[in-house]
């Protein structure tokens, strides 16, 4: 692990591994960099690629300060990231909150982005998405971390997951949710906050870096039919939507060597 500091001081954690090509992976709400690794997508991707992966404010090794910040925020923190690593250009791969972070850096700052990998997305929060987000701040706010963590992974992963070990649920919202390296309350408050008035449906047409988007047609958290709006908006960009068992939110842990599979072809396709 390392970090960096922007001029504002705020401290981003960041782990590094491999060689060639940056790819950048930008976690889901309030999650830090190991979340790619159960998944097998930070070793996968290091055997081709220079592999950068971030903590979000209040994760992991970045900053816990208590202050309130915005989707424009976290983009400056990706930025700075490739800055004081002196990259200039990169793929970058998005998981959920992590995507639309990498929408917006794709669309402000073209020459930036090489190629963009979007799992679980979406282009903006309408009405049926910004109740679920409210609902989500309502829980942080007024339960401990292992409920809401519990609560949280309902959405995420799939009925088979779920019916077939119980107790890993409790143990994973404990590790994710409820360890001394989680996310600090504060931060699950500020993801769901900064994802409740998302909207990105004026930056998306001018995103024109080559584009996949992966999404899991069993997603509850964030329906299939949003990574497809955003797919159809992005000049020519690649949609692959998951089937079947495991096919959730979290398709790049339960559906993980296709997603990864899928993803390595579409980085390397230049190669």
């Amino acid at each position: 692990m390392a970090t960096v500091t922007s001029a504002h001081g705020i401290t981003v954690g960041y782990a590094e591994q491999g060689s060639g090509t940056p790819v950048v992976l930008l976690p889901g709400s309030a999650v830090d960099h190991t979340i790619f690794v159960p998944g097998g997508q930070f070793a996968s991707f290091a055997q081709h690629f220079r592999v950068i992966a971030l903590d979000w404010r209040g994760t992991g090794e970045s900053s816990r300060d208590e202050a309130p910040y915005t989707a424009a925020d976290l983009e400056a923190d990706v930025l700075g990231v490739l800055d004081t690593l002196g990259i200039d250009r990169a793929h970058l791969v998005g998981m959920s909150q992590g995507s639309t972070i990498a929408q917006r850096i794709a669309a402000h700052h073209p020459d930036r982005v090489d190629r963009l990998v979007l799992y679980s997305t979406w282009g903006h929060t309408d009405s049926y998405l910004r109740g679920m987000f409210t609902f989500w701040e309502h829980l942080y706010r007024t339960t401990d971390p292992q409920v809401y963590g519990e609560a949280t992974l309902w959405f995420l992963l799939s009925r088979e997951f779920l019916n077939a070990d119980p107790d890993a649920v409790q143990a994973i919202a404990k590790a994710s949710f409820a360890s001394e390296t989680a996310a600090t309350r504060h931060a699950q408050i500020q993801a769901a906050r900064i994802n409740a008035v998302h909207d990105n449906r004026d930056l998306l047409a001018k995103i024109g870096a080559p584009t996949l988007v992966l999404a899991g047609r069993q997603d509850r958290t964030i329906p299939a039919e949003y990574s497809e709006q955003v797919a159809r908006t992005i000049p020519g960009a690649e949609i692959r939507v998951l089937e079947g068992p495991g096919a959730s939110h979290a398709l790049f842990l339960e559906r993980a060597d296709e997603v990864n599979d899928a993803t390595l072809a579409f980085l390397r396709a230049d190669n």
